[in-house]
């Protein structure tokens, strides 16, 4: 960001949100998907459902490749861009999927390395190219970010035959299998829905910036700032998703699932992010360290880092949420949620932008992410709920291990 000015930050950054929505339409929730699927498996299952989704995943892949590699290749002007998008949109999907198989499998640790290993070959080279006389441009950080997907799922392929059951001795896995191997086609039929549902909820900082570059691309650089700093609870959300998928399976299998999460647990989460947000809002603190980061336009960023805050618990905690109804079987209601709201924050927003300010389309965001995390929780207090008779209880069950 420092290298690069806040015109080309903006364009670049306007690409990367692209590909970090549509990257979803080719996963179409497989990860989780798969993580559920194995999680009920016993050993000798293992293969099948590994191939089934695999398989399943080759269509929406080439998918969002194509409309990828369209966007970055015009919007940096360069078939080279294409090229590299090509190749780094199907690396992300698939790494994401090993990361499935191993959370599925058992192997957190293993799982969780995957995307360190991708960002340490994203960083790198921008590192040397940045204190180097090559310099950095819009073209050269993605095709660098690219490459560094493509090391992600060198590094998956690798884990994933490692683990693979007929080469693991001693591990605990269920003796006995709840459902048949499902097929390709099945395994695509649960995923797409929980796809839905991701995208619904990771396309609001798409369309934020989108509104954003209806003033121009350096207001989209300083919004950009806050979005960044979203994008980490984002990422604890999403590990959450990833932890609680399997083990949240296992648990309603044996009728142990339940969450409970108290008004002070809620305050808890939630007032240290207040807190930071008053300091970032009224105080000089962002405009100092923009100024020494030689900066100082980055400063109106403030008000918008403040809100981001805001909506940090929100997204943290529907990790929680989402990982347990997935669980459940839920995912058309993840769905639904997701798109009904944000249809009309899209909508709310471009017309505040318009109308009134960046400032109230940003506060639409914001209140978006609650809402999503609100509506969810809701539904799993109503699946929870003492008032569910044990058949009743029974039958959910089985339910969210059947097909749809």
């Amino acid at each position: 960001m420092a290298t690069l000015l806040p015109a080309d930050y903006g364009r670049l950054s306007l690409i990367l949100a692209i590909y970090n929505t549509v990257w979803i339409v080719g996963a179409s929730g497989l990860p989780n998907s798969v993580a559920r699927y194995l999680a009920m498996a016993i050993p000798k299952d293992d293969r099948a459902i590994v191939r089934s989704a695999v398989r399943a995943g080759v269509l929406p892949t080439v998918v969002a490749s194509i409309i990828v590699a369209t966007a970055s290749g015009l919007l940096l002007n360069s078939t080279l861009a294409f090229f590299f998008a090509v190749i780094g949109l199907p690396s992300l999907v698939y790494s994401l999927l090993a990361m499935g198989i191993l959370r599925g499998r058992g192997y957190m640790g293993l799982a969780a390395s995957i995307m360190p290993i991708a960002a340490v070959g994203e960083v790198g080279p921008l590192a040397i190219m940045k204190f180097s006389e090559i310099g950095i441009t819009p073209l050269s950080a993605f095709v660098v970010f690219c490459l560094g997907n493509a090391l992600g799922l060198a590094a998956g392929v690798a884990l994933t035959i490692k683990t693979s059951p007929s080469r693991v001795i001693n591990i605990e896995f269920p003796e006995t299998s709840s459902r048949p191997v499902p097929t390709p086609r099945e395994l695509l039929g649960f995923s797409i829905w929980l796809g839905i549902a991701t995208v619904g909820v990771a396309i609001l900082p798409l369309i934020i910036r989108s509104a954003a570059a209806l003033d121009s691309y350096t207001t989209v650089a300083i919004i950009d700032v806050a979005l960044v700093l979203l994008a980490l609870p984002q990422r604890v959300g999403i590990v959450l998703v990833q932890a609680v998928v399997p083990h949240a399976t296992r648990a309603l299998g044996e009728e142990k699932l339940s969450l409970t999460i108290s008004r002070r647990e809620h305050i808890w989460m939630i007032a240290p992010f207040l807190l930071a947000a008053g300091i970032v809002a009224f105080t000089p603190l962002v405009g100092w360290l923009f100024g020494l980061l030689g900066r100082p336009e980055y400063e109106q960023s403030a008000r918008y880092l403040a809100m981001a805050l805001i909506a940090s618990p929100a997204r943290i905690l529907y990790g929680l949420v989402e990982g347990i109804l997935i669980a459940h079987k839920e995912g058309r209601f993840l769905a639904f949620t997701a798109l009904a709201i944000t249809i009309v924050a899209s909508g709310l927003i471009f017309a505040a932008t318009v109308l009134a300010s960046m400032i109230v389309a940003f506060a639409v965001f914001v209140t978006a992410f609650w809402l999503i995390y609100l509506v969810g929780y809701a539904r799993i207090r109503q699946l929870t709920s003492p008032s569910i008779s044990a058949r009743d209880a029974r039958f959910v069950n089985q339910a969210s291990l059947g097909e749809s």
